[in-house]
């Protein structure tokens, strides 16, 4: 029987393979119904199998054990002073823009070793312009030190009890998914990944390649030709597999039920406020500021504000994020849009809904800039700190600094508001015609979203038997 290994690490996966109708997933089930010469193993991390085991074997039911099987894999946190060194070294053979944002944001789980160290720039600079320049290095030594150094083999036991043919990794910036990336590489499997997210290579080198890359944009395959040291040949754009979604009337909602579900008057307007993370302090100054202008009628018009604040936040920090607009949420104009929308399949659509209708949208320095694109919403993002003046290293400005927002900046399709005065005028001048900028828009859409088909789970698929 012919094996293919899944590996589920993320949410994010999830979103994308899972949640959504007529998505990967179903795709599988109804190829595995007409082929039972064919398998799939889904393989998770064992501090988060739970949260979707429960999913999955509700959405498989007896068909568990037969075509269709779960394992969990423990891998261990720990690494020694050896196995830091060589991360800290292979991390660093790429060092840009966003490399260096990070380093104005602390740990966090995902990041390489001293990532939140600026004082290490330097060396970081070093590696990345002097090992980070031969390709050599990043395709044939990185790989082959990697086996050398970090020996343990946590996925040995399964690989051995299954035998795959192929695996999915479709989520490579994760180590979980680079430890079972690295096993199938050690026994010479064919491999198929992707990354999560649109700002995974332009991070850190990651130590292995997979056989086949897709990308979801033009964007995605530069970075992975780049920064990555893929041949452009091993990379194929498939599009955004969650903008199938997006794209479909499946669950579209009229202009006038979407503000009755707001409770706003059905003659208003409104802007969606997509909020940054705890590193963006100071947008409660800027909500306020857009309330009073709103109160005082500054616009001429009926003008009502959503917030969507950052959903990802984790403990200290997702309580800061929630906590900075606790002042606004009890103001008759404003609607708060809260959870993780993505894990409900009526609140995405209501969220999608809320966005496809609003008549301009204000993205921090969010993915959302793409998601809003979809819709050709006008879009804007705040360039200064409130009333304050922050050093650049504390200063939302430093976002602008990493190169998967540079090439949004470049389309011209997001307006940088510097001043409370520029973001006035932006503002009201797309309030009064949402069809400016309509065409740096499209220039957006067709560089970094791509495809908009619909049929990005075909291609997807296409790709995994």
């Amino acid at each position: 029987m012919k094996t293919l290994f899944f590996s589920l690490s993320s949410s994010d996966v999830f979103k994308n393979f899972f949640f959504f109708p007529d998505g990967v997933f179903d795709k599988m089930k109804k190829f595995l119904k007409e082929n039972r010469d064919w398998r799939v193993v889904f393989v998770m991390p064992a501090d988060k199998a739970k949260n979707y085991e429960l999913s999955l074997t509700e959405k498989l039911k007896d068909e568990l054990g037969k075509q269709w099987f779960l394992e969990s894999v423990k891998i261990s946190d720990f690494i020694n002073t050896i196995q830091r060194i060589f991360y800290f070294f292979y991390s660093y053979l790429v060092f840009t823009g966003t490399t260096k944002t990070l380093a104005t944001m602390g740990m966090r789980p995902e990041d390489a070793p001293g990532a939140g160290r600026r004082i290490l720039s330097p060396l970081k600079i070093l590696i990345a312009n002097t090992f980070g320049r031969l390709k050599f290095i990043k395709v044939r030594v990185v790989p082959y030190l990697y086996h050398k150094i970090f020996i343990n083999n946590p996925f040995f036991s399964i690989f051995e009890k299954y035998q795959p043919i192929k695996i999915f990794a479709p989520n490579l910036f994760n180590r979980f998914d680079m430890e079972f990336l690295a096993e199938a590489k050690k026994r010479g499997i064919e491999t198929v990944g992707m990354v999560t997210g649109w700002d995974h290579f332009d991070k850190y080198f990651l130590p292995f390649q997979v056989d086949t890359l897709l990308a979801q944009s033009e964007q995605i395959k530069g970075f992975a030709t780049r920064y990555q040291a893929y041949n452009s040949s091993k990379v194929f754009v498939v599009g955004y597999p969650y903008f199938d979604f997006i794209v479909r009337n499946d669950y579209f909602k009229e202009r006038n039920e979407v503000l009755k579900d707001l409770n706003f008057p059905l003659n208003s307007k409104y802007i969606l406020y997509i909020a940054g993370s705890m590193y963006c302090p100071d947008e409660p100054d800027i909500i306020e500021t857009l309330i009073k202008w709103a109160d005082d009628n500054k616009f001429n018009q009926d003008v009502r504000l959503v917030i969507r604040p950052y959903p990802g936040g984790r403990g200290k920090d997702r309580a800061f994020d929630e906590d900075k607009f606790n002042s606004f949420k009890e103001h008759p104009r404003v609607s708060f849009q809260t959870g993780k929308f993505w894990g409900n399949l009526e609140r995405t659509a209501h969220f999608l809904n809320v966005m496809r209708h609003a008549d301009a949208v204000i993205a921090v320095y969010s993915t959302a800039v793409l998601e809003a694109a979809v819709f050709d919403k006008p879009l804007l993002t705040i360039s200064f700190d409130g009333y304050n003046k922050r050093p650049f290293s504390r200063s939302v400005k430093r976002f602008e600094l990493r190169e998967h927002f540079k090439d949004v900046l470049k389309s011209g399709a997001l307006k940088r508001a510097a001043s409370f005065e520029e973001l006035f005028n932006f503002l009201n001048d797309y309030l009064k015609n949402p069809e400016l900028d309509k065409e740096k828009r499209e220039v957006l859409r067709k560089e970094l979203v791509c495809k908009l088909d619909g049929k990005t789970s075909d291609r997807v698929f296409s790709y995994l038997f």
